[in-house]
């Protein structure tokens, strides 16, 4: 059995291909045939160390895949051998979807729809008619939230882009204004006016995400879905009483370990949306196992829009 493995935290040069022993499911597990994975920004971030006290070294990567199922442990239910899957933390059988969706567009879409779809619902409540900001707009979760923030009633959806190349693609992606991350601000209060917007879903974090505080309504809300830029900003809690602001965070893995029904519940919602074709999902690109290093660092220059997939066997 081939597998990518990391066996010591590095560059994307440490990505290698191995044989790996079978395995053998235990009480309550499945064994996937994996078809295909997801590439993200935490994939990187696990590659480099940051978090080896919940990924440890040596370490297989991957925590969004698609496959088929190869053999069911005891305890498991509902599942069958052959099936088509498609796991984050939970694993959705997807010929229980009405509709058509590959094995690629379900291991590229299963984390970031799933987070989206939840920020939006669940985290942010969104009401008809709100103004919603999106940052990363072409990127693997943003690429889907303008499209969730659309189906939930919002009447404007304004994006940030990085740079201009993106902005066509983003564009097709239910944003009705994008802006360049260079002068949101001062776009976005042109565009939205002095009472500002009502949500700001903000994967890049650091000075973008303090940056954003002076753009909310009083009683908006940021929804912080990660820290792509890196970088660490304190709120003054007086600054955000003061000004009626709230601040929300969402890690759906996190919260997958706490409510993993509610989790498998919108992540099989989000899906159907996908697969009867109500939202789409954009693929960057899609490369062979061998070359796990060039698509880790293609992401990591940040170049891509979308989400990139490897491929399997």
């Amino acid at each position: 059995m081939k597998s990518v493995v990391i066996e010591r935290a590095g560059g994307a040069e440490v990505l290698k291909v191995k044989e790996m022993p079978e395995l053998a499911p235990r009480y309550g597990e499945m064994i996937i045939d994996v078809a295909y994975a997801g590439v993200g920004l935490v994939d990187i971030l696990i590659r480099k160390g940051e978090f080896t006290e919940l990924f440890p070294f040596p370490l297989t990567p991957g925590i969004e895949v698609s496959g088929y199922v190869r053999s069911i442990g005891d305890g498991v239910e509902g599942f069958r051998n052959g099936q088509p899957v498609v796991t984050p933390q939970l694993t959705i059988p997807l010929d229980a979807l009405e509709g058509e969706l590959s094995m690629a567009e379900a291991a590229a879409s299963i984390v970031n729809l799933t987070t989206a779809y939840m920020a939006v619902k669940q985290v942010n409540r969104m009401r008809e008619g709100d103004t919603v900001l999106v940052h990363a707009a072409a990127g693997g979760l943003g690429s889907f939230i303008g499209q969730v923030a659309k189906r939930f009633g919002a009447s404007r959806v304004l994006g940030t882009v990085g740079s201009p190349d993106k902005i066509k693609l983003a564009a097709s992606l239910g944003y009705d204004e994008l802006l360049l991350r260079s002068d949101f601000v001062e776009e976005t209060k042109r565009i939205a006016g002095a009472q500002g917007v009502d949500a700001v879903f903000d994967p890049v974090g650091g000075e973008t995400r303090a940056r954003s505080l002076e753009l909310l309504r009083p009683l908006g809300q940021i929804v912080a879905l990660g820290n792509a830029s890196g970088g660490e900003v304190l709120h003054n809690t007086n600054d955000i009483w003061l000004g009626n602001m709230n601040i929300a965070g969402f890690n759906l893995g996190a919260y997958a370990v706490y409510d993993p029904k509610a989790v498998g519940q919108a992540a099989s919602e989000a899906m159907q949306l996908l697969a009867s074709g109500k939202i789409r999902s954009e693929v960057y690109g899609i490369y062979p196992m061998e070359n796990a290093s060039e698509a880790h660092r293609l992401l990591e220059s940040r170049q891509t829009s979308g989400k990139l997939v490897l491929q399997m066997g």
